[in-house]
């Protein structure tokens, strides 16, 4: 990244995001390139992932594209073998890739649940297991995994997605200790209501009732989201491990 756009908080260090064409991840993406990265992006969709790279890319960020479901190991193992294969190792994994269904517990099909946990679920598990391979050989890394406040608050119409991100929390507390003394650190950050393109594509009225839930009256921002990830990722964050941080607007508070 040009010197005149980056302050270099995670200067030259490797940094793979899932998920990162859309939303949060993108914005994380964006942030991370400002702050110096080298970028390995990751996601599903080919076409919005290559207009990605190549926006960074004419900006003078080191950055690849890797498309591929996290859900497959064979997928995640490419991602982080192309990641080292590039860069040399991988410093930083913020495992983001994820999917947001709505359904209560009597609309909730056995197929729906299959399909978000493999995503939010084993995804998050694969994308830390090869991640953390790479980082536990050089002796240090740092993994930001995203939950949400979903995962500590009971909330109508998320009895798939809740309990996905239950899993999010629990796999960032049991690494944590499982990679401390390997010299890695694992925290996640617990975003509310964020006004992100799959926020959008849901129903007002619920969206409307969740954001007045939020003490701040708003619905956050994909770029705050992308900031406190870059604290838990930086070495500004060098202490802390197994840490969620809620990026609510208060929700948690109540």
């Amino acid at each position: 990244m040009p010197t005149d756009t980056s302050s270099g908080r995670v200067q030259g260090k490797v940094t793979v995001i899932t998920g990162a064409a859309r939303g949060m991840g993108r914005a994380t993406a964006e942030r991370f390139a400002r702050e110096g990265a080298k970028l390995v992006l990751n996601d599903r969709d080919q076409q919005p992932l290559d207009e990605l790279v190549h926006a960074l890319k004419n900006k003078g960020v080191e950055v690849i594209g890797i498309a591929g479901d996290v859900a497959s190991e064979d997928a995640v193992k490419r991602i982080m073998t192309e990641s080292v294969a590039t860069f040399g190792r991988i410093d930083i994994l913020v495992a983001n890739a994820g999917v947001i269904p709505e359904a209560d517990l009597a609309s909730a099909t056995v197929d729906l649940w299959d399909h978000t946990m493999a995503i939010d679920g084993r995804g998050m598990f694969l994308s830390c297991k090869y991640a953390a391979a790479e980082m536990v050989k050089a002796g240090k890394g740092a993994i930001v995994c995203l939950s949400s406040i979903s995962a500590f608050a009971g909330q109508k119409g998320q009895a798939v997605y809740g309990p996905a991100k239950f899993v999010a929390s629990g796999l960032t507390k049991h690494l944590a200790i499982d990679l401390a003394d390997k010299g890695v650190r694992v925290n996640a950050v617990a975003p509310g209501t964020i006004d992100t393109p799959a926020v959008a594509g849901m129903d007002k009225e619920g969206i409307d009732k969740v954001v007045s839930m939020h003490p701040l009256g708003r619905m956050g921002k994909p770029e705050e989201v992308a900031n406190a990830i870059l604290f838990l990722a930086s070495d500004e964050a060098s202490f802390i491990t197994g840490a969620v941080l809620p990026v609510d607007g208060g929700y948690l508070a109540q």
